[in-house]
């Protein structure tokens, strides 16, 4: 079994043993009390699977940091790789992709200084087994690769077709290690999945690679943000919003791995620059979100999200409001990445958005306490802060029991990492003494973590847990 310190391809059995417990000490506490007492009971004794993934993710990431990155090779399969891209591209003229292109506002991608160069793979199910033959390959190379796969007839076949290809590069060298393929925007999941990935290779692992960080190198060592989205076309979106700003990364539907932390850290200062993460606005972006706060928390304090209004992920932004405004989104629309995390722990104590009972909003507190006692002093001490304005505003609580809960979790916190909480004198560890600063003095505006010296930050209103935030924008 792995731990916190060596992570591996145990992680997942962590995450889902944490969800058994959880499910199985609910489901023996419903015998004798209510479904909503029985949870927060199993809350209570249970091991917490978010807090489990988050400590993993965190550890995950700082091993990575420690390895080098892979070492180059298979050069057959690179080549196999190399010829492809450039059939694909061949192939792009005549084919549906530069309308579908056009018509949502990406057709810079199809400029020849475009540094992705994509192509199309044909309907035809073997036209590139057929060229890559014609090359000299041999099958044996081609399934290899992962572009060329075995059909039910028991020959080769192409892997895609009639999709508009992505390539996937190889930080440092720029090398062609993978495709993604994206289908025909009116087809159906009868022709498979929206977007289908290349296969784990002897080249290419999945959850290893960010893809965008080869082709947005240039931008990055001259300045530009780091920005997190879901998608390519997302990525594509913010690289045409805000060209040499803004980087768009896509993770593909995948959570960030400790690798792909890693390979982000190596090409980005990531403690003076920042992320910036624009998932998309349902429950699934939200975790989304939440998982990458948890893999990047441990190199950088500097995390803000993108706030996207009306729902609206990056590419539908420029598609339907033009450059400017998804511009303006990126820059203005913005929110602490760690008040999302703490929002969402706390929301799993509310019904219907809000807190009414007392034995909810304790719940709150506390879920808010433990996963604020995990954070970096500075950002601690603003949360500490926001949670203690919050509880004595909206539901009366006293400043001492807020603040208490507050500096309870943070000993807590301490006392599991083996620390002493209370060293000599009676003066308590730094990160404490500062949240404990913060949360006692709740009335005085505290300045938010700006995501860097160029940048501006917008305070939006919005209801949370059945209060209202009124806040001031900043241009």
């Amino acid at each position: 079994m792995a731990s916190a310190g060596d992570p591996g391809e145990d992680q997942p059995d962590l995450v889902a043993e944490a969800r058994f417990w959880r499910e199985w000490n609910t489901a023996v506490y419903e015998q004798a009390h209510s479904p909503g007492e029985a949870a927060a009971i199993a809350a209570r004794v249970s091991p917490d699977p978010e807090r489990v993934a988050a400590v993993l993710a965190r550890a995950q990431a700082g091993a990575a940091l420690t390895r080098p990155p892979p070492a180059a090779g298979h050069g057959d399969l690179v080549q196999v790789h190399a010829d492809a891209g450039r059939f694909y591209q061949s192939c792009l003229p005549g084919s549906w992709v530069p309308g579908y292109l056009a018509s949502r506002r990406l057709d810079a991608v199809l400029l020849p200084s475009c540094p992705w160069k994509v192509g199309y793979a044909p309907r035809s199910w073997t036209a590139l087994t057929s060229h890559l033959r014609e090359l000299g390959h041999s099958d044996e190379a081609m399934l290899r690769s992962g572009l060329v796969v075995t059909g039910k007839d028991g020959k080769p076949r192409d892997m895609f077709h009639d999709r508009l290809m992505i390539p996937v590069r190889r930080p440092g060298d720029r090398v062609v290690i993978a495709f993604v393929g994206r289908r025909h925007p009116e087809a159906g999941d009868e022709h498979g999945p929206k977007y289908l990935n290349s296969p784990n290779t002897e080249l290419y692992v999945k959850g290893h690679v960010l893809p965008g960080l080869p082709e947005g190198q240039r931008h990055l060592g001259a300045g530009a943000q780091p920005v997190l989205v879901e998608g390519f076309t997302d990525a594509w979106a913010i690289s045409i919003a805000a060209p040499g700003r803004f980087i768009g990364l896509p993770l593909c539907g995948t959570a960030l791995s400790g690798e792909q932390v890693a390979a982000l850290a190596r090409a980005v200062d990531l403690p003076e620059r920042g992320v910036r993460v624009a998932f998309d606005a349902d429950d699934a972006g939200r975790k989304a979100a939440i998982r990458a706060y948890s893999s990047l928390s441990g190199v950088t304090s500097n995390l803000v999200a993108v706030v996207l209004p009306d729902g609206r992920d990056p590419a539908e932004r420029l598609q339907h409001d033009g450059a400017l405004a998804l511009r303006e989104t990126l820059t203005s629309s913005l929110r602490p990445l760690a008040e999302i995390v703490v929002d969402a722990r706390m929301n799993h104590w509310a019904h219907d958005g809000e807190l009414r009972h007392a034995e909810q909003q304790l719940g709150a507190l506390r879920a808010a306490a433990q996963v604020i006692a995990t954070m970096p002093p500075q950002v601690a001490g603003v949360q500490a802060s926001r949670i203690c304005r919050l509880f004595m505003s909206t539901y009366g609580w006293p400043q001492e029991q807020v603040n208490r809960e507050l500096i309870a979790a943070v000993e807590n916190y301490f006392r599991g990492l083996g620390q002493q909480v209370v060293p000599e004198r009676g003066r308590l560890p730094p990160a404490t003494a500062l949240v404990a600063a913060r949360a006692t003095a709740p009335y005085q505006e505290t300045a938010r973590p700006v995501p860097s010296a160029r940048s501006s930050q917008h305070r939006d209103h919005r209801t949370d847990h059945g209060h209202k935030r009124d806040t001031q924008g900043r241009g």
